[in-house]
């Protein structure tokens, strides 16, 4: 039996053609020792991310990173990847465990809404990680819902796709009530609804938006009633969190592409040169050329 399962509808399913190709790929299945057939040991597989990804590790070594920060991996631990991240892994030879891929469109399939992924959103914004170390109980409840989602895959049942949708969001659900343990405010309180909104907002616009106002109107507040309810939940004004975005992607694109200081700042929305490198010096604490000169990122 292959450990490796993409989900494609099948030729004789009732979908229209544009559906097919639509859901075609946004999720996957793959064990990492299928993995490791097709990628040697001590390679490592860089990859901008255009889906969430979680990688279970149940045993062996190697190493992670997401853009600048990295880990060591560890056995019966989860590393959760979103969309924009760039993720770097290596994985040593005899690793076990499961890389679980998805978009957020199929996460939505079977539930609608902002669901749990929400709470993985909630790190994109950041240069980091989720990392979760899994117990004995919590393992038992995935790996139940990855070998469900593994027989899905092997057949062509009724209503595949929104069942592997059900089961990833149960899935994920799982994630997000261990991410939530120990946080000081109720994760489904009003607020940190808000701040996850505005956290998904300034993800898909942070290069043409820039202003609290922007993302206060479209929340259907004001600026400060926003500035104050993500400073409550975060620690940080929403201000600060949409120039570190910026300063975030400005940092990925010099470490991971060899594209110029002036094509990343119009990609940024920048049309003045000066005023990017200002911008970068200022929220960084150090010019561009020479964050550019002390890039050392090894795994």
């Amino acid at each position: 039996m292959s450990h490796t399962s993409t989900f494609t509808m099948p030729q004789h399913f009732s979908r229209t053609d544009v559906e097919t190709r639509q859901r075609r790929d946004q999720f996957s299945i793959q064990r990492l020792e299928q993995l490791l057939q097709h990628c040697p040991s001590q390679e490592i597989m860089e990859e901008r991310m255009v889906h969430y990804e979680v990688t279970w590790v149940q045993a062996g070594t190697g190493c992670i990173g997401i853009d600048s920060t990295q880990h060591t991996i560890a056995a019966n631990t989860l590393y959760c990847a979103v969309p924009g991240q760039v993720r770097r892994l290596l994985l040593n030879e005899g690793t076990r465990g499961y890389r679980l891929s998805f978009s957020r469109d199929f996460l939505f399939l079977s539930t609608p809404g902002a669901g749990p992924v929400s709470r993985l959103d909630s790190y994109g914004s950041e240069n980091c990680i989720p990392v979760l170390e899994t117990d004995e109980e919590m393992r038992e409840e995935m790996q139940g819902i990855l070998h469900n989602m593994e027989k899905e895959l092997r057949n062509f049942y009724l209503l595949r796709s929104e069942v592997l949708s059900g089961l990833l969001n149960l899935f994920v659900i799982y994630l997000s009530r261990k991410m939530d343990n120990g946080s000081g405010e109720h994760p489904d309180s009003k607020d940190a609804d808000l701040v996850r909104k505005f956290r998904l907002l300034l993800k898909e616009n942070f290069t043409t938006k820039k202003q609290v106002a922007d993302y206060a109107s479209e929340l259907f507040v004001t600026p400060n009633y926003l500035n104050r309810k993500v400073k409550k939940i975060t620690g940080f004004t929403a201000s600060y969190l949409i120039q570190q975005q910026i300063i975030l992607e400005a940092k990925r694109q010099a470490i991971h592409s060899n594209i110029s200081m002036k094509e990343i700042a119009y990609f940024l929305g920048f049309e003045d040169l000066a005023h990017f490198s200002k911008f970068f010096k200022n929220n960084s604490g150090m010019n561009f050329s020479n964050f550019k000169k002390g890039l050392s990122l090894s795994i």
